[in-house]
């Protein structure tokens, strides 16, 4: 059996490396809504925008995760803290592949 511990030392390990792989999608979305002119149409950047709000939100998620995985830790491993470790850790997997295949949209089929 698995110990519920080391469930959420991998969770928070994740989640953080997590919250690193989404800033390098963010840093793609920068530099790619910097490459426009500042006389650019909005219409034309307003996609960029939108994507770099989703991933900073995204990235705002982990480091969430992560919060609740070291309260989860420092308080001694309450049973209901557990399920929203892996609950948010779900929500957070689900929110990075959506960010990443947009980031990826975006920049390669624009």
């Amino acid at each position: 059996m698995i110990d519920s511990k080391d469930v959420v030392l991998a969770i928070l390990g994740a989640s953080a490396a997590l919250a690193g792989f989404v800033l390098v999608f963010l840093g793609i979305i920068i530099a790619s809504y910097q490459s426009y002119s500042g006389g650019v149409a909005q219409q034309v950047v307003r996609p960029y925008r939108t994507a770099g709000a989703g991933l900073f939100g995204t990235f705002g998620l982990s480091l969430v995760t992560v919060t609740v995985c070291l309260a989860w830790l420092a308080l001694g491993g309450p049973g209901s803290f557990y399920g929203w470790t892996v609950g948010l850790f779900v929500l957070q997997l689900l929110a990075v592949f959506g960010a990443a295949g947009l980031a990826t949209r975006m920049v390669l089929w624009p």
